[in-house]
């Protein structure tokens, strides 16, 4: 499971650093600096808050309800956001959506890592 969620993460990390610059446009033309100075940020906490807060979700989940562990995830997201805003809050804004495109992105490749595992489990 851990390993799971590790390459979730850094297949969130690639996707991330290429969405970012779509998301926030300084100036004309498509910047990869963008997508650099938001990994610097993301890739850190996505790799020590987000996977340990998604093995504790998927450890202690009650439930196989994927809409209830998204909301999870997402509130989850949303603290990571409230704590980054406690020491830049004129960015609240610009990391609720950083914050809430990486938690989907992370969670739809999560979810489809295990489906495709637990489909090649069945198979062998």
């Amino acid at each position: 499971m851990l390993s799971r969620k590790l390459y979730a993460a850094f297949i969130t990390s690639v996707i991330g650093f290429f969405i970012a610059p779509i998301l926030f446009e300084f100036g004309s033309g498509y910047n990869l600096y963008i997508g650099l100075a938001v990994s610097m940020v993301t890739v850190p906490t996505l790799f020590v808050g987000g996977v340990l807060s998604s093995l504790a979700i998927e450890h202690y989940s009650k439930s196989d309800a994927v809409l209830l562990s998204y909301f999870k995830h997402l509130v989850c997201a949303l603290i990571c956001v409230l704590l980054f805003t406690i020491v830049s809050s004129s960015l609240i804004i610009s990391a609720l959506v950083i914050g809430i495109v990486y938690i989907t992105i992370f969670f739809i490749v999560d979810f489809l890592t295990k489906y495709v595992e637990a489909r090649s489990t069945l198979f062998n």
